[in-house]
């Protein structure tokens, strides 16, 4: 491994950590726990209290993957600019980091309205998606190639239905923390307190009741991929498994979800909930990279150099 597929291994990594701890700020009621931003209670260290160091943690953990994603995207328009798509998605990480960090602060001084903390979420997932995406290219190598196959397409496009219904599902599930509609149904599957969709309950049950409905769709796009991941050639045998992968990880997180109701919402289980979302989510963006491209012939033994010498490294 490289040292740029290193740094850009470890900055995916660590998004997907971010969002694992954004996860424990939602599920512990700790978004205000700094009311102020970018200090926490007018001071550079916060106070000695739950909420607040929980609150603190994930700006600090956020300005640490800020360092990485502008790290990756330098060494990226350095060393590889010559690389389109490497150059491209370097490019957009940098208005999506300053989102982030906007919409960060529009959710404190807002007091977390469920419109703003979606959109967060949101943005994070957008910003995963870009990561994962040089990540990728970085491993493939800069003589990937796109290989001319149907079976190789149908299979594209399967993976792109899944990863825009993952990414649905994940939207939605935002939406339901923010509209405090997480505890509307206290059963799994059925939902005592509206057993007919959209017809019985109110609002919150309604709202409920999307998410799992989108929890289904989506499950039923990933069983489609993992169908046509059997007709790819004996080649493909990684994205075979990958699809898998996926679908394993998919039915680990409905089970995590139902695990929500079955130990009455414990904040661990809905933050494992949301990681293991963004999880998938990394995952099928990979697949979707992993489809479009062929690894170059030198991808092992000469991936691209990022850091002053490695090129001559790689010569030798």
């Amino acid at each position: 491994m490289t040292r740029y597929q290193w740094l850009a291994a470890v900055t995916v990594a660590a998004t997907l950590v971010l969002i694992a701890i954004g996860a424990v700020v939602r599920t512990t009621g700790s978004g205000l726990g700094c009311p102020d931003w970018p200090l926490c209670h007018g001071q550079l260290i916060p106070p000695a209290e739950r909420t607040a160091i929980i609150e603190y943690t994930h700006r600090t953990a956020a300005a640490i993957v800020g360092l990485l994603v502008v790290a990756t995207a330098a060494v990226t328009l350095r060393y590889h600019r010559g690389d389109r798509a490497l150059r491209n998605l370097a490019i957009a990480s940098l208005p999506l980091l300053a989102l982030q960090g906007w919409l960060g602060k529009e959710t404190v001084e807002r007091e977390l309205p469920p419109e703003i903390v979606t959109m967060h979420l949101s943005g994070a997932l957008l910003l995963l998606a870009v990561l994962a995406l040089i990540a990728a290219f970085a491993f493939l190598g800069p003589e990937r190639r796109r290989l001319e196959d149907p079976r190789r397409a149908v299979y594209l496009r399967a993976s792109i239905s899944a990863a825009v219904m993952i990414a649905v599902v994940l939207i939605a599930g935002s939406y339901v923390v923010g509209a405090d509609a997480t505890e509307a149904c206290t059963g799994w599957p059925h939902c005592p307190e509206a057993p007919a969709p959209f017809i019985d309950g109110l609002r919150a049950q309604h709202i409920h009741w999307m998410h799992r409905l989108l929890v289904a769709a989506a499950f039923i796009a990933v069983l489609r991929l993992i169908w046509h991941a059997q007709d790819l050639p004996e080649a493909d045998g990684v994205l075979r498994h990958a699809a898998w992968g996926l679908g394993a990880l998919y039915g680990a997180q409905i089970v995590v979800g139902a695990a929500n109701i079955w130990t009455d919402f414990s904040s661990a289980v809905r933050a494992a909930h949301l990681a293991g979302a963004a999880a998938t989510w990394g995952l099928s963006v990979l697949i979707i990279a992993g489809a479009l491209y062929l690894p170059g012939r030198s991808a092992g033994a000469r991936a691209p150099a990022a850091l002053p010498g490695e090129r001559d490294a790689a010569r030798a």
